[in-house]
C-alpha cells in the first residue's frame, strides 16, 4: 500500500496532469492543476522521506509481479514509440545524425531483448538515500519552477505575438518529465533507467524547439545528437554488462569495484555508462548542447538544463563512484570533471550575456560533481551529493531571475544591469544572495568546493584543476554582482510589478537557498551520510554545532566550518544596510560631475547634458579580457583535450593499461 501511494503520488500524478493540461487547454483549468499537483507533490515527497527512513534507506516499491510485468510491457512500449519518434523528426527534418544513433539504439535493444535472455530484476524500482536526493529536486523544485512558469509564459507569449498558445503543450511535457525524473531516480533495472534516460532526452529537444525558430530548433537537434550518442553508450553497456555479469541490478552493480582490476569487457561497459553520464551532464566536449538550450524559455532552462535533467547524468556518475572508486578510471574521470570544472569556468569570464554567464557556471559545478564521483572517497561523495542539492536551488532559482530581469528590462546582457537595484529592486536582490550563495561562505555551495580541494590533496593535477576553476569563478561571479549594484546616487526606486506567481516563487526559492545552508549539519546527516559508504582516504566527514567537520579518525577535527555563526553575522549586516541607507539624506550626497549638468530623467545617475542640450550617456563596463578566456579561443582546445581524455578512458579499459 505504502509503494502503491509513492508510485501513484511522484510517478503516475504529474503524468495525469501532463494528460490533462492537452485536454484542458484553458488558463482558468491549468493554473489551479498546476498549484494542486505541486503541494500534491511536495506532500507525497514528505511521506517519501517517512518510508525511507523507516525503511532505513532501502524502500522497494513492492508490487505483485503481475504489475511490474504490466509496467515492463509497457516501457518497452516507450522504447520503441520514442526511438521511432526521433527517427521521424530526423528524417523529416533531413537531420540525419540522430535517426543514425537512434537505429544503432533500436538494433542492439530488439537484439538484446530478443537473443540475451535477459532476466530482469524482481524489484526494478527501489529508493535508497542518494534515490531519495534527485526525487526531492525534481518533486520539490520541479513543480515550483512550473508555478513560476504560470506567469513567465504568458509575457513570454505576449512578446512572440502569438495566434494560439502554446502553453498546454508546453506544460504537458513539462509535467511529463517530472514524471521519468522521479522514475528514472527510483530504477534499479538498468533497462528501466535507459528508457527514462531517453525520455528525458525527448523532452529536453521538444522544449528547447518550444518557440519553433530557425535558432531552437537547429539547437534542439543539437541536443539531441549528443544526448543519443550517450543514450548509444548506455544501451551498449547495458548489452556488455548483461553478457559479462548476468544482471541488470544497480544495486548488484555497484558492489563489483574495478580497483585493483584494469581492462576488460565490464570495465569497458563502465566506462560507457560515464561516457552517458558525461553527455547528459554536458561535460567537455559535449557542453555545446547546454549552451544552446539556454534559447528555450527560462522556466526550461531553470528546470531540464539546471535543477534536474543535467542532474541525471551526475547522479549516475555518483551511483557508480562505488565502482570506479581507487581505480585508473576513476582517475581519468576525476581529470575530466575537473578540467570541465576550470575550462568551463575560465570560458564564463569572458561572456556578457546572462544567461550563458549560468550556462557555464552549471556547466563548471556539474564538472566539479564528476570530478568528486570519480575520486570516491568518504569526503569526496559528501561534496558531490551536497552540491547537487546546492547547485540546484541556488541556480534553479538564478536563471528564474535572469529571465525576469530579460522580460523587465528586454535584455540578458550583464552591461544593460547596470543600476538594476534602483529598477528591479526585488528581483535584484534576490538575483544577488543567489550570486553570493554560489561564491561565499557559509553557503552550501562554497563548503562544497573546500571539501572538494580537501578530497582531491592526493591527486596534484585535479587540485590545481579544482583551484584555478574557483579562482576564476569568483571573478565572473564578482563582476556581475558588481555591474548589478552599481546604482545611482538618487534615491528614486522603480518597484516592478511582478506576477504573484513569479514573485512568490522566487521568494520561497531564497528561502530555500538560506535555509538548505543554515541547515547544512542536519540536511548532511539525514541525506548525505548514510549513502557515504566509499573508501576512506584517511579524512571522515561528518556533521554537528551548525557545520561541517574533518577529522583524521581521532575526536580532534582537523578543519571544518561552522555555518550557524557564519550566517547570524550575514543576517546582522544585511539587516544594517537598509538601516543605514534610510539614515542617509540626499543632500549630503555629493552627484558625480562630467563636464555637465546630470540628466533628470536618467534612473542611473551618471547620464549628463553635454552641448547643444544632448544628453551624453557615461559607460561603465566591465572587462571580459576575451582576448584570454574568449569561447572561441578556449572551446575548441578544451574540447580537444577533453576528447582526448575519453579516448584514453577507453584505451585504458579496453586494453588494461594502468596509469
Amino acid at each position: 500500500m505504502q509503494a502503491n501511494i509513492i508510485l501513484a503520488a511522484l510517478i503516475l500524478l504529474p503524468a495525469l496532469s501532463a494528460l490533462l493540461c492537452l485536454v484542458f487547454r484553458s488558463k482558468v483549468i491549468r493554473t489551479p492543476l498546476v498549484i494542486l499537483t505541486t503541494l500534491l507533490m511536495a506532500a507525497a515527497s514528505g511521506y517519501l522521506i517517512y518510508a525511507v527512513v523507516g525503511a532505513n534507506g532501502n524502500l522497494k516499491l513492492d508490487l505483485p509481479e503481475s504489475i511490474f510485468a504490466i509496467i515492463g510491457w509497457v516501457i518497452k512500449a516507450v522504447d520503441l514509440t520514442v526511438l521511432a519518434y526521433i527517427i521521424f523528426r530526423g528524417v523529416r527534418a533531413r537531420r540525419f545524425t540522430s535517426p543514425i544513433l537512434a537505429v544503432m539504439q533500436l538494433v542492439v535493444l530488439l537484439a538484446l531483448q530478443a537473443f540475451g535472455n535477459v532476466i530482469e530484476p524482481a524489484q526494478p524500482l527501489t529508493i535508497d538515500f542518494l534515490s531519495l536526493t534527485l526525487i526531492l529536486l525534481a518533486s520539490i523544485i520541479g513543480p515550483l519552477i512550473l508555478v513560476f512558469a504560470i506567469g513567465y509564459m504568458e509575457e513570454h507569449e505576449a512578446h512572440l505575438h502569438l495566434v494560439k498558445s502554446r502553453q498546454p503543450r508546453f506544460f504537458a511535457i513539462l509535467f511529463l518529465f517530472l514524471c521519468v525524473m522521479n522514475a528514472l531516480a527510483m530504477a534499479d533495472n538498468l533497462l528501466w533507467m535507459y528508457t527514462f534516460w531517453e525520455v528525458t532526452t525527448l523532452c529536453s529537444f521538444l522544449l528547447i524547439g518550444h518557440d519553433e525558430t530557425d535558432e531552437a530548433n537547429r539547437n534542439a537537434f543539437r541536443t539531441l545528437d549528443l544526448n543519443m550518442i550517450g543514450g548509444v553508450a548506455f544501451i551498449l553497456a547495458i548489452s556488455i554488462i548483461w553478457h559479462n555479469q548476468h544482471t541488470i541490478a544497480m544495486t548488484d552493480i555497484v558492489r563489483m569495484p574495478l580497483a585493483g582490476h584494469f581492462g576488460g569487457f565490464f570495465a569497458v561497459a563502465i566506462a560507457l555508462l560515464c561516457l552517458a553520464g558525461f553527455t547528459k551532464s554536458a561535460q567537455f566536449p559535449f557542453q555545446s548542447w547546454l549552451l544552446g538550450a539556454m534559447v528555450a524559455p527560462t522556466p526550461v532552462s531553470a528546470l531540464l538544463h539546471s535543477s534536474t535533467m543535467v542532474k541525471a547524468g551526475v547522479y549516475l556518475l555518483v551511483r557508480l563512484s562505488p565502482v570506479i572508486t581507487e581505480s585508473t578510471l576513476g582517475t581519468i574521470v576525476a581529470f575530466a570533471g575537473g578540467f570541465t570544472f576550470m575550462a568551463a569556468s575560465a570560458i564564463a569570464i569572458s561572456q556578457s550575456n546572462g544567461k550563458r554567464v549560468l550556462a557555464y557556471s552549471t556547466i563548471a559545478n556539474l564538472g566539479l560533481i564528476v570530478c568528486c564521483a570519480g575520486i570516491g572517497t568518504q569526503v569526496a561523495l559528501g561534496s558531490a551529493i551536497l552540491l547537487i542539492i546546492f547547485h540546484a536551488i541556488s541556480k534553479g532559482m538564478l536563471f528564474l531571475c535572469i529571465g525576469t530581469i530579460e522580460q523587465g528590462i528586454g535584455s540578458r546582457d550583464i552591461e544593460d544591469m547596470q543600476g538594476l537595484l534602483k529598477r528591479m529592486p526585488y528581483t535584484t536582490f534576490i538575483a544577488v544572495i543567489g550570486m553570493i550563495s554560489m561564491l561565499l561562505p557559509p553557503f552550501g555551495v562554497l563548503m562544497t568546493k573546500w571539501l572538494a580541494i580537501e578530497s582531491s590533496v592526493h591527486y596534484p593535477l585535479v587540485l590545481l584543476l579544482i583551484i584555478l576553476g574557483s579562482a576564476f569563478s569568483v571573478v565572473f561571479w564578482g563582476k556581475w554582482i558588481g555591474i548589478i549594484l552599481t546604482m545611482s546616487y538618487k534615491a528614486k526606486y522603480l518597484y516592478e510589478k511582478l506576477r504573484p506567481t513569479m514573485s512568490v516563487t522566487l521568494m520561497i526559492f531564497l528561502v530555500g537557498v538560506v535555509t538548505a545552508s543554515c541547515a547544512i549539519a542536519p540536511l548532511f546527516n539525514f541525506l548525505v551520510s548514510p549513502q557515504l559508504k566509499a573508501g576512506y582516504d584517511g579524512l571522515l566527514l561528518s556533521a554537528g554545532d551548525g557545520g561541517l567537520w574533518l577529522s583524521n579518525g581521532s575526536s580532534l577535527p582537523v578543519g571544518g566550518i561552522y555555518a550557524v555563526p557564519l550566517f547570524l553575522i550575514l543576517f546582522a549586516v544585511v539587516a544594517a544596510i537598509p538601516a543605514f541607507i534610510s539614515r542617509t539624506r540626499p543632500e549630503r550626497v555629493k552627484p558625480p560631475y562630467f563636464g555637465g549638468e546630470l540628466a533628470n530623467n536618467d534612473i542611473r545617475g551618471i547620464d549628463f547634458i553635454g552641448p547643444g542640450d544632448k544628453v551624453e550617456q557615461v559607460i561603465v563596463h566591465n572587462y571580459y579580457m576575451t582576448n584570454i578566456f574568449g569561447e572561441k579561443r578556449l572551446s575548441i582546445w578544451a574540447s580537444l583535450i577533453a576528447l582526448a581524455t575519453i579516448l584514453v578512458m577507453f584505451g585504458v579499459t579496453l586494453f588494461g593499461v594502468t596509469l
